[in-house]
């Protein structure tokens, strides 16, 4: 009998500890590897509104004589989040997103002269990068291999964030490409690489080079091969192409992946099995915390609120993908590492 109601509460007992494990909230210093800084005016006129996972998330159906426009993609919610009507409003309503949410560093890449405003408003914080073939001509000013060698010699950028070539219809490993690898290899200049998703709808609007099909994670492989020290993560970790994903990450294990976007965008469900498939398939220490964070500041929380729900995780786990695993990745010092965490501790923003 009393072995019987020993085990009664053991079972009883034991999935109430693993949930209370695995819901602490992670609350030291964050690292964002996936931020953009762009004006308002590149993507709409006036303040425009965007759902989230908060809520939510239907992708519709939409009859092909109906223009597939972005407003249309997507069913309505209660409770959008609205884009800020000035480029200043999006600059300072970030950077106070940032310092509330306690992120130290953010990876921001749009247009150079954008990102080096950004970065001039908060040099500690901003790590400047810069995007290209992303449809946008975000890279465009940079004047080829020749003009990003000296953008990053000058210090102006440190990475090259976010590489969009499935949005021009290239594959990653299309020749035309081993300029930017080889200098990325030769000055260990970091690469975000987009592979995965792009915007519903993404080529019969805003990128009519986009094709799903060029966001599979296994043509990857041969940039790899030929370029052994290439510092690189996969941004959008490959969705929805899990097990392509997986299979590049076991064997290459240098390559890491961002979870940007997928996080506030996606019905948190879908995110949730997706990022739990790459914890319990070991990967756990290869993740690395992203927003996307485009023209909505109020994303960033969505993002963040994506992994401190995730009850499968545990507060190490959560450390690791909002800070250790991007602290490995880019090489921070111990001093920096320390004065992260010494900033969070003194609550010095």
């Amino acid at each position: 009998m009393k072995t019987w109601l020993a085990l009664t509460l053991v079972f009883m007992i034991v999935p109430d500890v693993a949930f209370a494990q695995g819901s602490e909230r992670y609350e030291g210093p964050i690292i964002d590897m996936h931020l953009h800084a762009h004006t308002v005016a590149s993507y709409a006129l006036e303040p425009i509104p965007m759902c989230t996972a908060a809520e939510p998330v239907v992708f519709l159906g939409l009859d092909p004589s109906i223009p597939m426009t972005l407003d249309r993609v997507s069913a309505p919610c209660a409770n959008p989040i609205w884009s800020p009507a000035t480029d200043e409003e999006l600059l300072r309503e970030t950077l106070a997103a940032m310092e509330r949410h306690q992120i130290v560093l953010a990876v921001t890449a749009g247009p150079l002269d954008v990102v080096t405003r950004w970065h001039e408003a908060a040099p500690e914080r901003i790590v400047p990068a810069i995007s290209f073939l992303t449809g946008r001509a975000s890279g465009a000013q940079a004047g080829g291999v020749d003009g990003l060698r000296n953008l990053f010699l000058e210090g102006r950028i440190e990475l090259f964030a976010e590489v969009g070539a499935q949005y021009e219809g290239l594959a990653p490993s299309d020749p035309s490409l081993d300029p930017f690898y080889t200098l990325a290899e030769e000055l260990d200049i970091p690469i975000g690489m987009h592979l995965g998703d792009g915007p519903p709808g993404a080529p019969y609007n805003l990128y009519p080079n986009y094709r799903a099909s060029l966001g599979r994670p296994l043509l990857l492989e041969e940039v790899l091969i030929r370029y052994p020290k290439l510092r690189i993560y996969v941004m959008h970790a490959g969705w929805p192409l899990i097990e392509e994903m997986m299979a590049i990450l076991y064997s290459h294990p240098q390559v890491y992946v961002d979870i940007a976007g997928e996080n506030w965008t996606h019905p948190r469900k879908e995110f949730h099995r997706y990022l739990q498939r790459l914890v319990e398939s070991g990967f756990g220490q290869r993740i690395l915390f992203g927003t996307d964070q485009m023209i909505w500041p109020q994303a960033i929380e969505v993002a963040i609120e994506s992994i401190q729900s995730a009850d499968f995780l545990t507060l190490e786990q959560k450390q690791d993908i909002f800070y250790g695993n991007a602290a490995r990745f880019l090489r921070l010092s111990e001093e920096e590492i320390a004065r992260h965490h010494g900033r969070v501790a003194e609550g010095v923003k």
